[in-house]
């Protein structure tokens, strides 16, 4: 009877630990990645930006040029950096895309001594992929199912400053 209790505390302990093995360990296999996408992307590169007043903020634009795109497949959102967005299209140019990242400094936020104000603040949700500073993923549908790529690679463009003042001096 002794061994017993034994065993069936060292099979619970087991089984606990196995439990936690795979924790926070592979993000990217909650989505899997298509390795052959129905599409090809040609070009893709990114760029910081930052406004000329306090208020305005700054950012990074995700530019994705997509060849090959069947209409039957609609691009959703750009992940990158730990932030997602979505992906939108000029009808001019159907095989560009653009994901705009703003910084979050001046998201409003509620401080409250009372829990139920602080409530109101919507938390970041889990990050689903681990990529590096220069990749990001894309998703899209076909054929009614949710795909994801991983674009690696992306070229970092020189960072644009705009200036405080309209330097023609035309309202």
């Amino acid at each position: 009877m002794k061994y017993l209790k034994q065993l069936t505390v060292l099979l619970g302990v087991m089984a606990c630990l196995a439990s936690f093995s795979n924790c926070a360990g592979g993000k990217d296999t909650m989505y899997s990645l298509e390795q052959q996408p129905p599409f090809k992307v040609t070009s893709s590169y990114f760029q910081k930006w930052v406004a000329g007043v306090q208020e305005g903020g700054s950012g990074v634009n995700v530019y994705i040029t997509i060849e090959d795109i069947s209409e039957e497949i609609e691009v959703r959102n750009v992940y990158f950096r730990s932030k997602v967005e979505k992906a939108k299209n000029n009808p001019s140019y159907p095989d560009k895309y653009i994901a705009y990242f703003t910084s979050n400094k001046n998201r409003d936020v509620v401080m409250d001594l009372d829990p139920k104000k602080e409530a109101q603040n919507t938390p970041m949700g889990d990050f689903p992929f681990d990529l590096k500073e220069n990749e990001a993923v894309i998703s899209f549908f076909h054929k009614d199912t949710e795909k994801y790529f991983k674009i690696s690679d992306i070229e970092e463009k020189p960072m644009i400053a705009y200036p405080s003042t309209n330097p023609n001096g035309i309202d």
